[in-house]
């Protein structure tokens, strides 16, 4: 009896192991995803082929990267791309992402990290960084409370005339003639034309140099030589003698003032019938000397007339004392 009972367990069991053993055999069958390839993939799929072996399946036609398939196939240590810029998230891959969620073709010092101007330099250490020809700190230093120039956009550029990098507000030779802004303005040369300079912007021509010494000569701006130009001597005429020329109406008018005074007080003398008048026109006189207000040799003409008409008007008194 204990035999028979045995032998029923024993088949029991036997059937059990059987069905269980049927039972993984088709639960492996379903959990692989590509039951006709010999695979070893365990991450995005189960038993597809991964030919790196870090548990990411290649892709294929119907299995691509934006599924999860292993973004970089011969890299085991790199197998996702998450901002699509052909640099692996994973550090220590071949083509690591040092900014991993910023698309980038950066691949100088950092690599896949933004690069506006593609020049392969990060934006953060490029210079131009929107590799419009000027750089960041030129930008910036061009803009002002109204107009602001930004250095990571190629279609926000401040005016550079001549090409040499620095904008034309903050550049001393805008049009890169040689002449500096301030003497073009100063001559009424335009500064922003580099054909136009001072020493052909009268008669059509040439018409100045500047003096190097000795026998040498240069139409090339110098400012430490000697300049020989219509443009210099219009200069000194209208801007250097410009006062002197204002105050000649006003030396004028105070000559004739002058002239004026010296004539009224010289026939004010001369009708003059006592001595108290005529020592009260000296301290008169005396003090039209001290402002200035008549020329000093007309001050000792009038003295002079005063002495003679004192002594005649003497001579009167003592004749009319005697007769």
């Amino acid at each position: 009896m204990a035999i028979l009972q045995c032998m029923r367990r024993a088949l029991w069991l036997g059937v059990l192991a059987a069905l269980l053993l049927c039972l993984s055999s088709v639960a492996a069958e379903e959990a692989d995803d590509c039951p006709e390839v010999d695979g070893t993939s365990t991450e995005d799929r189960s038993g597809c082929f991964d030919g790196d072996g870090d548990g990411f399946s290649d892709p294929d036609e119907n299995w691509t990267v934006a599924d999860g398939a292993d973004a970089f196939s011969t890299d085991p240590l790199a197998w996702s791309d998450a901002d699509g810029d052909g640099y692996a998230d994973q550090s220590g891959a071949s083509k690591s992402d040092d900014c991993p969620f910023t698309p980038g073709t950066s691949r100088v010092v950092l690599f896949g990290c933004s690069d506006i101007d593609r020049d392969f330099v990060p934006d953060i250490y490029d210079d131009d960084a929107d590799g419009d020809g000027i750089r960041n700190e030129m930008e910036r230093a061009a803009s002002s409370g109204t107009i602001l120039y930004d250095p990571y956009n190629p279609n926000s550029t401040p005016k550079d005339t001549d090409q040499d990098t620095i904008p034309d507000v903050i550049d001393d030779d805008a049009d890169g003639d040689g002449w500096p802004n301030d003497i073009e303005n100063d001559r009424n040369s335009d500064p922003m034309d580099p054909e136009v300079t001072p020493f052909n912007l009268y008669l059509g021509t040439g018409t100045g140099v500047f003096y190097l010494g000795g026998f040498s000569f240069t139409n090339e701006y110098e400012p430490r030589a000697l300049e020989l130009s219509v443009s210099v001597v219009i200069e000194i005429v209208t801007e250097e003698l410009v006062i002197p020329f204002l105050l000649i109406p006003i030396y004028i008018l105070i000559g004739v003032f002058r002239r004026r005074t010296f004539r009224n007080f010289d026939a004010r003398i001369h009708e003059c019938k006592d001595l108290d008048a005529l020592s009260e026109l000296e301290a008169q006189i005396n003090d039209l000397i001290r402002n200035r207000a008549i020329r000093v040799h007309h001050g000792l003409v009038l003295r002079n007339a005063i002495e003679l008409e004192e002594d005649r008007l003497r001579k009167a008194l003592n004749s009319d004392e005697e007769a």
